[in-house]
Protein backbone atom coordinates (compact mmCIF):
# COMPACT_ATOMS: atom_id res chain seq x y z
CA UNK A 1 0.00 0.00 0.00
CA UNK A 2 1.27 3.44 -0.89
CA UNK A 3 -0.41 6.83 -0.94
CA UNK A 4 0.16 10.51 -0.26
CA UNK A 5 -2.17 12.98 1.39
CA UNK A 6 -2.01 16.32 3.21
CA UNK A 7 -1.54 16.15 6.97
CA UNK A 8 -4.55 18.39 7.65
CA UNK A 9 -6.86 16.01 5.76
CA UNK A 10 -5.41 13.08 7.64
CA UNK A 11 -5.78 14.88 10.98
CA UNK A 12 -9.48 15.54 10.33
CA UNK A 13 -10.09 11.94 9.31
CA UNK A 14 -8.33 10.57 12.39
CA UNK A 15 -10.28 12.91 14.66
CA UNK A 16 -13.51 11.58 13.15
CA UNK A 17 -12.73 7.91 13.81
CA UNK A 18 -10.85 7.99 17.13
CA UNK A 19 -14.03 7.88 19.24
CA UNK A 20 -14.47 4.17 18.44
CA UNK A 21 -10.97 3.19 19.61
CA UNK A 22 -11.36 1.54 23.04
CA UNK A 23 -9.21 2.83 25.90
CA UNK A 24 -8.42 -0.78 26.84
CA UNK A 25 -9.15 -4.02 25.05
CA UNK A 26 -8.24 -7.69 25.36
CA UNK A 27 -7.98 -7.71 21.55
CA UNK A 28 -4.85 -5.79 20.43
CA UNK A 29 -6.24 -5.27 16.92
CA UNK A 30 -8.98 -2.99 18.30
CA UNK A 31 -6.39 -0.39 19.32
CA UNK A 32 -5.59 0.04 15.63
CA UNK A 33 -7.04 2.12 12.81
CA UNK A 34 -7.52 0.23 9.57
CA UNK A 35 -6.14 2.04 6.50
CA UNK A 36 -7.43 0.95 3.09
CA UNK A 37 -6.75 2.46 -0.33
CA UNK A 38 -8.67 2.01 -3.54
CA UNK A 39 -8.96 4.21 -6.58
CA UNK A 40 -8.42 7.77 -5.42
CA UNK A 41 -9.68 7.19 -1.89
CA UNK A 42 -8.22 6.46 1.54
CA UNK A 43 -10.57 4.83 4.03
CA UNK A 44 -9.92 4.85 7.80
CA UNK A 45 -11.92 2.57 10.13
CA UNK A 46 -12.04 1.91 13.88
CA UNK A 47 -14.27 -0.22 16.09
CA UNK A 48 -14.78 -1.34 19.68
CA UNK A 49 -17.16 -4.10 18.46
CA UNK A 50 -20.17 -2.10 19.64
CA UNK A 51 -19.66 1.01 17.52
CA UNK A 52 -17.72 1.33 14.29
CA UNK A 53 -16.68 4.48 12.42
CA UNK A 54 -15.38 4.75 8.88
CA UNK A 55 -14.36 7.94 7.13
CA UNK A 56 -13.22 8.35 3.53
CA UNK A 57 -10.99 11.07 2.11
CA UNK A 58 -9.34 11.73 -1.23
CA UNK A 59 -5.69 10.73 -1.56
CA UNK A 60 -3.11 10.17 -4.27
CA UNK A 61 -2.97 6.38 -4.32
CA UNK A 62 -0.03 4.78 -6.10
CA UNK A 63 -0.48 1.25 -4.74
CA UNK A 64 -3.68 -0.36 -3.51
CA UNK A 65 -3.55 -2.13 -0.16
CA UNK A 66 -4.46 -2.13 3.51
CA UNK A 67 -2.85 -2.25 6.94
CA UNK A 68 -3.83 -1.78 10.58
CA UNK A 69 -1.74 0.75 12.49
CA UNK A 70 -1.76 1.74 16.21
CA UNK A 71 -4.40 4.47 16.23
CA UNK A 72 -3.28 6.69 19.09
CA UNK A 73 0.41 6.63 18.20
CA UNK A 74 -0.43 7.31 14.55
CA UNK A 75 -2.59 10.26 15.56
CA UNK A 76 0.17 11.64 17.82
CA UNK A 77 2.63 11.56 14.94
CA UNK A 78 0.28 13.18 12.42
CA UNK A 79 -0.82 15.86 14.92
CA UNK A 80 2.82 16.77 15.58
CA UNK A 81 3.68 17.26 11.92
CA UNK A 82 3.50 20.61 10.14
CA UNK A 83 0.86 21.12 7.47
CA UNK A 84 2.44 19.40 4.49
CA UNK A 85 2.13 16.47 2.10
CA UNK A 86 2.98 13.10 3.61
CA UNK A 87 3.67 9.83 1.82
CA UNK A 88 2.70 6.64 3.63
CA UNK A 89 3.80 3.19 2.52
CA UNK A 90 3.15 -0.21 4.09
CA UNK A 91 5.38 -3.18 3.26
CA UNK A 92 4.88 -6.44 5.17
CA UNK A 93 2.84 -4.54 7.80
CA UNK A 94 5.63 -2.08 8.51
CA UNK A 95 4.43 1.45 7.89
CA UNK A 96 6.77 4.22 6.78
CA UNK A 97 5.75 7.89 6.79
CA UNK A 98 7.83 10.33 4.76
CA UNK A 99 7.59 14.10 4.49
CA UNK A 100 10.18 16.74 3.57
CA UNK A 101 13.27 15.76 5.51
CA UNK A 102 11.40 13.48 7.95
CA UNK A 103 11.01 9.71 7.98
CA UNK A 104 8.99 7.80 10.59
CA UNK A 105 8.44 4.04 10.83
CA UNK A 106 5.96 2.10 12.92
CA UNK A 107 4.93 -1.55 13.11
CA UNK A 108 1.41 -2.33 11.94
CA UNK A 109 -0.76 -5.46 11.97
CA UNK A 110 -2.31 -7.49 9.15
CA UNK A 111 -5.51 -5.91 7.85
CA UNK A 112 -7.27 -9.29 7.75
CA UNK A 113 -7.13 -9.44 11.57
CA UNK A 114 -9.32 -6.33 11.78
CA UNK A 115 -13.02 -7.12 12.42
CA UNK A 116 -15.23 -7.13 9.35
CA UNK A 117 -17.39 -4.00 9.39
CA UNK A 118 -20.93 -3.67 8.01
CA UNK A 119 -21.21 -2.06 4.62
CA UNK A 120 -23.53 0.83 3.82
CA UNK A 121 -25.99 -0.16 1.09
CA UNK A 122 -27.37 3.07 -0.36
CA UNK A 123 -30.29 1.20 -1.92
CA UNK A 124 -31.68 0.54 1.56
CA UNK A 125 -31.09 3.93 3.15
CA UNK A 126 -33.71 6.33 4.43
CA UNK A 127 -32.85 10.03 4.47
CA UNK A 128 -33.48 12.11 7.58
CA UNK A 129 -32.81 15.88 7.76
CA UNK A 130 -29.56 16.35 9.69
CA UNK A 131 -30.84 19.31 11.72
CA UNK A 132 -33.94 17.36 12.81
CA UNK A 133 -31.87 14.35 13.85
CA UNK A 134 -29.34 16.48 15.76
CA UNK A 135 -32.14 18.24 17.63
CA UNK A 136 -33.85 14.98 18.59
CA UNK A 137 -30.60 13.49 19.87
CA UNK A 138 -29.61 16.61 21.80
CA UNK A 139 -33.03 16.92 23.42
CA UNK A 140 -33.13 13.34 24.75
CA UNK A 141 -29.62 11.95 25.31
CA UNK A 142 -29.14 13.79 28.62
CA UNK A 143 -31.97 11.76 30.21
CA UNK A 144 -30.55 8.31 29.45
CA UNK A 145 -29.44 6.22 32.42
CA UNK A 146 -25.86 5.33 33.35
CA UNK A 147 -26.99 2.39 35.50
CA UNK A 148 -25.51 -0.73 33.89
CA UNK A 149 -27.97 -2.96 35.77
CA UNK A 150 -30.78 -1.54 33.61
CA UNK A 151 -29.31 -1.80 30.10
CA UNK A 152 -32.48 -0.84 28.23
CA UNK A 153 -32.53 2.53 30.02
CA UNK A 154 -28.91 3.12 28.97
CA UNK A 155 -30.23 3.72 25.47
CA UNK A 156 -32.52 6.08 23.61
CA UNK A 157 -35.75 4.53 22.38
CA UNK A 158 -36.20 5.38 18.70
CA UNK A 159 -39.69 4.68 17.44
CA UNK A 160 -40.80 4.93 13.82
CA UNK A 161 -44.47 4.81 12.94
CA UNK A 162 -45.71 5.70 9.49
CA UNK A 163 -44.51 9.23 8.85
CA UNK A 164 -43.52 9.98 12.44
CA UNK A 165 -40.44 9.27 14.47
CA UNK A 166 -40.03 9.65 18.20
CA UNK A 167 -37.09 9.51 20.59
CA UNK A 168 -37.47 8.87 24.31
CA UNK A 169 -34.89 8.62 27.08
CA UNK A 170 -35.34 8.14 30.81
CA UNK A 171 -33.29 7.11 33.82
CA UNK A 172 -36.33 6.56 36.03
CA UNK A 173 -35.99 10.02 37.62
CA UNK A 174 -36.54 12.17 34.54
CA UNK A 175 -37.75 11.62 31.00
CA UNK A 176 -37.46 13.44 27.69
CA UNK A 177 -39.63 12.76 24.63
CA UNK A 178 -39.53 14.41 21.22
CA UNK A 179 -41.38 13.77 17.96
CA UNK A 180 -40.81 14.75 14.33
CA UNK A 181 -42.50 14.19 10.99
CA UNK A 182 -40.69 12.59 8.07
CA UNK A 183 -42.58 11.44 5.00
CA UNK A 184 -39.62 9.28 3.96
CA UNK A 185 -40.42 6.95 6.88
CA UNK A 186 -43.73 6.01 5.29
CA UNK A 187 -44.42 2.33 5.81
CA UNK A 188 -41.65 1.90 8.38
CA UNK A 189 -42.75 0.74 11.83
CA UNK A 190 -40.54 -0.37 14.68
CA UNK A 191 -38.77 0.33 17.96
CA UNK A 192 -35.01 0.30 18.50
CA UNK A 193 -32.97 1.09 21.60
CA UNK A 194 -29.86 2.94 20.47
CA UNK A 195 -26.74 3.73 22.55
CA UNK A 196 -26.58 7.51 23.16
CA UNK A 197 -22.85 7.41 22.45
CA UNK A 198 -23.52 6.30 18.88
CA UNK A 199 -26.18 8.94 18.33
CA UNK A 200 -23.97 11.65 19.81
CA UNK A 201 -21.25 10.65 17.35
CA UNK A 202 -23.72 11.00 14.49
CA UNK A 203 -24.77 14.41 15.80
CA UNK A 204 -21.14 15.54 16.05
CA UNK A 205 -20.23 14.37 12.54
CA UNK A 206 -23.41 15.55 10.79
CA UNK A 207 -22.27 19.18 10.56
CA UNK A 208 -20.42 21.48 8.15
CA UNK A 209 -23.06 21.76 5.47
CA UNK A 210 -24.42 18.22 5.78
CA UNK A 211 -28.19 18.50 5.26
CA UNK A 212 -29.22 14.84 5.38
CA UNK A 213 -28.19 11.68 7.19
CA UNK A 214 -28.68 8.32 5.50
CA UNK A 215 -29.89 5.57 7.82
CA UNK A 216 -30.21 1.82 7.34
CA UNK A 217 -32.42 0.08 9.88
CA UNK A 218 -31.33 -3.55 10.39
CA UNK A 219 -32.71 -6.08 12.85
CA UNK A 220 -29.87 -5.74 15.37
CA UNK A 221 -28.00 -2.69 14.17
CA UNK A 222 -28.19 0.78 12.69
CA UNK A 223 -25.89 2.28 10.09
CA UNK A 224 -25.62 6.03 9.55
CA UNK A 225 -24.00 7.86 6.65
CA UNK A 226 -23.17 11.57 6.76
CA UNK A 227 -20.66 13.27 4.55
CA UNK A 228 -17.73 10.92 4.15
CA UNK A 229 -18.46 9.20 7.47
CA UNK A 230 -20.24 5.94 8.26
CA UNK A 231 -21.20 5.02 11.83
CA UNK A 232 -22.61 1.61 12.67
CA UNK A 233 -23.88 0.54 16.07
CA UNK A 234 -25.43 -2.46 17.69
CA UNK A 235 -28.80 -1.79 19.22
CA UNK A 236 -29.53 -2.56 22.87
CA UNK A 237 -31.71 -5.55 23.63
CA UNK A 238 -35.14 -4.62 24.97
CA UNK A 239 -37.85 -4.38 25.85
CA UNK A 240 -37.93 -0.71 26.74
CA UNK A 241 -40.20 0.10 29.72
CA UNK A 242 -43.69 1.39 28.93
CA UNK A 243 -42.83 5.05 29.36
CA UNK A 244 -46.36 6.18 28.46
CA UNK A 245 -47.55 4.84 31.82
CA UNK A 246 -45.40 7.31 33.75
CA UNK A 247 -46.47 10.40 31.79
CA UNK A 248 -49.40 11.86 33.77
CA UNK A 249 -52.54 12.59 31.79
CA UNK A 250 -54.45 14.62 34.37
CA UNK A 251 -52.01 17.15 35.82
CA UNK A 252 -54.48 19.99 36.36
CA UNK A 253 -52.27 22.51 38.17
CA UNK A 254 -50.30 24.90 35.98
CA UNK A 255 -47.23 26.81 37.12
CA UNK A 256 -45.85 29.31 34.60
CA UNK A 257 -42.49 30.92 35.29
CA UNK A 258 -39.70 32.71 33.43
CA UNK A 259 -37.10 30.13 32.42
CA UNK A 260 -33.92 32.15 32.95
CA UNK A 261 -35.12 33.49 36.31
CA UNK A 262 -36.00 29.99 37.50
CA UNK A 263 -32.70 28.53 36.30
CA UNK A 264 -30.62 31.22 38.00
CA UNK A 265 -32.56 30.88 41.25
CA UNK A 266 -32.42 27.07 41.33
CA UNK A 267 -28.68 27.24 40.67
CA UNK A 268 -28.11 29.62 43.60
CA UNK A 269 -30.37 27.89 46.09
CA UNK A 270 -28.91 24.48 45.23
CA UNK A 271 -25.52 25.59 46.56
CA UNK A 272 -26.88 24.86 50.06
CA UNK A 273 -28.81 21.71 49.11
CA UNK A 274 -28.02 18.20 50.33
CA UNK A 275 -24.88 16.92 48.62
CA UNK A 276 -26.48 13.57 47.78
CA UNK A 277 -30.06 14.46 46.84
CA UNK A 278 -29.53 18.06 45.60
CA UNK A 279 -33.07 18.65 46.82
CA UNK A 280 -34.66 22.05 46.30
CA UNK A 281 -38.17 22.54 47.67
CA UNK A 282 -40.72 24.28 45.46
CA UNK A 283 -43.35 25.96 47.68
CA UNK A 284 -46.04 27.17 45.28
CA UNK A 285 -48.85 29.52 46.21
CA UNK A 286 -50.91 32.08 44.31
CA UNK A 287 -48.52 33.84 41.91
CA UNK A 288 -45.52 33.12 44.16
CA UNK A 289 -42.87 30.43 43.90
CA UNK A 290 -40.55 30.00 46.86
CA UNK A 291 -37.42 27.89 46.44
CA UNK A 292 -35.55 26.64 49.49
CA UNK A 293 -32.81 24.22 50.42
CA UNK A 294 -31.07 23.12 53.59
CA UNK A 295 -27.76 21.43 54.30
CA UNK A 296 -27.29 20.15 57.84
CA UNK A 297 -23.58 19.49 57.26
CA UNK A 298 -22.99 23.23 56.86
CA UNK A 299 -25.88 24.39 59.00
CA UNK A 300 -26.92 26.18 55.83
CA UNK A 301 -30.29 27.33 54.53
CA UNK A 302 -31.26 29.22 51.38
CA UNK A 303 -34.65 30.76 50.53
CA UNK A 304 -35.67 32.83 47.50
CA UNK A 305 -39.02 33.95 46.16
CA UNK A 306 -39.86 34.71 42.56
CA UNK A 307 -43.02 35.69 40.69
CA UNK A 308 -45.02 33.16 38.71
CA UNK A 309 -48.49 32.49 37.36
CA UNK A 310 -50.34 30.00 39.54
CA UNK A 311 -53.86 29.99 40.97
CA UNK A 312 -54.23 26.42 42.23
CA UNK A 313 -54.10 25.18 45.80
CA UNK A 314 -50.86 25.63 47.72
CA UNK A 315 -48.42 22.77 47.20
CA UNK A 316 -44.87 21.85 48.25
CA UNK A 317 -42.74 19.59 46.07
CA UNK A 318 -39.09 18.56 46.23
CA UNK A 319 -36.97 18.17 43.09
CA UNK A 320 -33.38 17.27 42.34
CA UNK A 321 -31.92 20.62 41.28
CA UNK A 322 -29.51 19.03 38.80
CA UNK A 323 -32.37 17.29 36.98
CA UNK A 324 -34.41 20.48 36.80
CA UNK A 325 -31.45 22.47 35.46
CA UNK A 326 -30.69 19.81 32.84
CA UNK A 327 -34.25 20.09 31.56
CA UNK A 328 -34.29 23.89 31.56
CA UNK A 329 -31.19 23.89 29.34
CA UNK A 330 -33.15 22.02 26.68
CA UNK A 331 -36.21 24.27 26.55
CA UNK A 332 -35.97 27.05 23.98
CA UNK A 333 -38.36 29.59 25.44
CA UNK A 334 -38.72 32.64 27.66
CA UNK A 335 -41.41 31.14 29.89
CA UNK A 336 -42.20 27.52 30.65
CA UNK A 337 -44.98 25.50 32.19
CA UNK A 338 -44.89 22.96 35.01
CA UNK A 339 -48.02 20.79 34.82
CA UNK A 340 -48.54 19.42 38.32
CA UNK A 341 -50.88 17.16 40.24
CA UNK A 342 -49.65 16.18 43.71
CA UNK A 343 -46.43 16.34 45.70
CA UNK A 344 -45.69 12.69 44.86
CA UNK A 345 -46.51 12.63 41.15
CA UNK A 346 -44.34 13.56 38.19
CA UNK A 347 -44.28 17.09 36.79
CA UNK A 348 -44.45 17.66 33.05
CA UNK A 349 -42.29 20.56 31.89
CA UNK A 350 -42.92 22.11 28.48
CA UNK A 351 -42.72 25.39 26.63
CA UNK A 352 -45.84 27.50 26.34
CA UNK A 353 -46.45 26.31 22.77
CA UNK A 354 -49.71 24.31 22.73
CA UNK A 355 -48.48 22.14 19.85
CA UNK A 356 -45.00 21.51 21.22
CA UNK A 357 -43.36 18.33 19.95
CA UNK A 358 -41.16 18.11 23.06
CA UNK A 359 -41.82 17.43 26.71
CA UNK A 360 -39.77 16.60 29.76
CA UNK A 361 -40.82 14.94 32.97
CA UNK A 362 -39.20 15.00 36.39
CA UNK A 363 -40.07 12.84 39.38
CA UNK A 364 -40.36 14.50 42.81
CA UNK A 365 -38.23 13.72 45.83
CA UNK A 366 -39.64 12.94 49.24
CA UNK A 367 -39.40 16.18 51.15
CA UNK A 368 -36.86 16.17 53.95
CA UNK A 369 -38.30 16.54 57.42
Amino acid sequence: MKFSVTTDKLQSALTAVMSAVPAKSALPILSNVLLETEGKLLKLSTTDLEISITTTIEAKVTKKGSVAIPAKKFQEIIDALPQTDIEIEAINNRVEMRFGTGDYKIAGMPADEFPRLPEFNQAKEIKVPADVLRRMIHKTAFSASNDETRPALNGILWQTSGEKMRMVATDGHRLAKIEADNTKLQGLYGDMIVPPRALNLVSRLAVDGITEVGIIFNENSLIFSCGGNTISTRVIEGPYPNYEQVIPKYNNKSLIVAKSLLADTVRRVAILSNALTHQVKFSISKNTLQLSATNVDFGGEAVEKLPCQYDGEDIEIGYNAAYVLDILKQLECDALRFSLSTAVSAAIITTMEPTSDYLCLVMPLRLAD
